[in-house]
């Protein structure tokens, strides 16, 4: 038996839990090629090609595959399917038979129940690899037709993306709506009371007060009081509930605002966790948790904690997408103590990061099959000469979950000095009279809505229905590398060449920033997936929007020009850099060079006298002082 994924590590897993051979393909080993569009403008059939660094994969693959029972066992998505589906185009002919293995878990039992499961490749679901040709096709037509007719027009090199545009519109709009925003300001009005030594305040009950005489007026009527009569006192238990598993974008989201990561370190810590068999697989929407190992969380609980920390029933935890409920929120692939956390990443020489965002995993997992946390929640009514005020106070009077794992709520901490804060509030009795000590009037101003940060960023595209959980790292990642955005104390804002090209696409393209149309395009893909419609009408959809159009030629095909190379060779000796040999063999890897440097040294192009006659071709570095 031979078993084929996509990690070194992985595969070296596999190997020594099953004591199979495995071996891997690094990820993709063939694509569309870089130099030309690689792709048929009337049928959308593509092209693929080998990677430069792969030439040799598929000769391996043949050779190992020989007469072998291969089991295919590419991530289980999309891009993973796609992998096996070149893998069995290169082996087939060779391998005694080919079976798909869909891996969740890199453990003896998940491992064992993956090649219980495991079906022949001819009768897995073709939708999944036609839906990774439509998104991987129809991203290549708007990159190589729209890219260079932005590039064309705003005289710099621009990238159009069919979901990565959309989220630097998030970005710009956001930053633009902030600038826009004038403060206004506006008062709020308490009285401080006291019963037996425990000061507390209550609120009026209109909330916000516009004009600052409004309130005065009331401070007016009622100064002259001494007391505040109870007139409501509503007593009740509140229960907050556990959440449930991590699904990726809920991960990469709390990842950014407990550990600071940004969603692509998120996704390789997370990738290199499955690949060690820590954590079941980590790209998924689903919230539901293996049955045995909610058995096992609760035998765990009740022995460390007790009973009292157990629902009486397991939750049910419903995702929202009830296709994937076929798969699992990301849990610990094993169960343990807390303190065993750090033992168990040292074991399998991972990082304080690996082991940060995995205890935070497990922490996640466990806590959502705890008791709820309970409060006493109350609320009094106060009247003073007829205007009424409302104090509000919650006391924690059960821990449940939050023992295991508190949530952060940061919209709700924004909002927290606009509304009546929780208190201590002592016992008060409906027609008890409470001395009242003063008013206190306060004047606010009211806020612009916050930036993103990457991680809200990423729940926003979710919010809507933009991307998928295999894309959102790659987006933001992409949107940053190009210098449209940077993040800035935590939260990300747009630099210039993202607000012009959004500009240019809203006022020339304004179907590749539609945040509607891009949902839709998603939600096509998900028919693809369900053969209930094609990749090619995808592609023809995509193409029709941009009317068809052609892209200019290329010159990458035949490398660089002769101006190109003078320019280049220019910039690099005036800035003490040599030019990698393999750059100067393609013009776009040449021009994304030249646009690097331009870009991070702010300057201008060299003059005509200043080129040099010959360029250098050792790897970029500064020369020696």
């Amino acid at each position: 038996m031979l078993i084929i994924v996509e990690s070194p590590t992985k595969a070296k897993k596999i190997q020594s839990i099953l004591k199979v051979k495995a071996m891997s393909t690094v990820g993709h080993f063939k694509d569309l090629p870089d130099a030309s569009i690689g792709v048929d403008l009337t049928t959308y059939e593509p092209t693929f090609v080998y990677h430069d660094k792969k030439t040799h994969l598929p000769k391996e693959l043949r050779a190992a595959a020989k007469g072998e029972t291969v089991m295919l066992a590419g991530d289980p998505d999309r891009e993973g399917y796609a992998i096996s589906c070149h893998i069995y185009e290169e082996v087939k002919e060779v391998a005694k038979e080919c079976l798909r293995m869909e891996i969740y878990e890199v453990t003896e039992k998940g491992l064992k129940e993956s090649l219980d499961k495991a079906v022949p490749f001819e009768q897995t679901n073709t939708g999944l690899y036609n839906a990774f040709l439509g998104r991987r096709i129809g991203d290549r037509l708007v990159g190589y037709i729209l890219s260079p007719i932005a590039s064309k027009a705003l005289r710099r090199g621009y990238s159009v993306g069919r979901v990565q545009s959309p989220a630097v519109r998030l970005v710009v709009d956001r930053e633009r709506e902030i600038r826009n925003f004038t403060s206004s300001p506006y008062w709020m009005l308490d009285i401080q009371l006291d019963k037996d030594g425990t000061t507390f305040l209550a609120r009026h009950i209109k909330g916000k007060f516009i004009q600052q005489a409004d309130a005065q007026k009331i401070i007016d009527a009622i100064s002259a009081q001494t007391h505040a009569l109870a007139e409501k006192v509503e007593r009740k238990e509140v229960k907050q509930s556990p959440k449930p598993p991590f699904t990726t974008v809920d991960l990469q989201a709390a990842a950014a605002a407990r550990l600071k990561f940004t969603p692509e370190h998120t996704m390789k810590l997370a990738q290199a966790l499955f690949d060690h068999g820590v954590i079941t697989y980590h790209r998924t929407d689903s919230v539901r948790m293996d049955e045995a190992f909610i058995t096992e969380i609760r035998d765990y609980l009740g022995k460390s904690l007790g009973s009292s920390y157990l629902p009486a029933k397991p939750h049910q935890h419903k995702s929202k997408n009830s296709q994937a409920e076929a798969h699992e929120g990301i849990r610990p692939t094993h169960m343990h103590s807390v303190a065993d956390i750090a033992a168990i990443i040292r074991k399998e020489g991972l990082t304080p990061d690996h082991a940060g965002l995995y205890e935070m995993i497990f922490k996640r997992a466990v806590a959502s099959q705890m008791a709820v946390a309970r409060y006493d929640s109350t609320v009094m009514i106060f009247d003073v000469s007829g205007e009424r005020f409302k104090a509000a106070g919650r006391v924690l009077v059960f821990d449940g979950f939050l023992k295991v794992y508190a949530e952060v709520d940061e919209e709700k901490e924004k909002k927290g000095d606009e509304d009546n804060k929780l208190q201590l509030l002592p016992p008060v009795e409906v027609g008890e009279l409470v001395p009242k000590i003063r008013e206190v009037l306060e004047e606010k101003k009211t806020k612009p809505p916050g930036r993103f940060t990457l991680g809200s960023l990423v729940k926003e595209l979710e919010r809507l229905d933009i991307g998928r959980p295999s894309t959102y790292a790659a987006i933001t990642k992409n949107i940053t590398d190009r210098g449209y955005v940077k993040e800035e104390k935590g939260r990300v804002v747009p630099l210039q060449p993202g607000e012009t090209l959004i500009d240019y696409l809203r006022d020339k393209h304004a179907w590749v920033i539609d945040y509607e149309l891009t949902s839709k395009m998603e939600n096509f893909l998900d028919l693809v997936v369900e053969n209930k419609e094609t990749w090619q009408r995808f592609c023809k959809g995509v193409h029709n929007k941009m009317g068809f159009s052609i892209p200019p030629v290329r010159a990458s095909g035949v490398g660089p020009s002769e101006l190109q190379l003078k320019y280049a060779g220019s910039l690099a000796q005036k800035n003490s850099l040599v030019i990698p040999e393999e750059t100067l063999k393609n013009s776009k890897a040449l021009s994304m060079w030249i646009e690097g440097v331009v870009g991070s040294k702010n300057l201008s192009p060299p003059s005509t006298t200043d080129v040099p006659k010959t360029t250098a071709t050792a790897p970029v570095k500064k020369k020696p002082e």
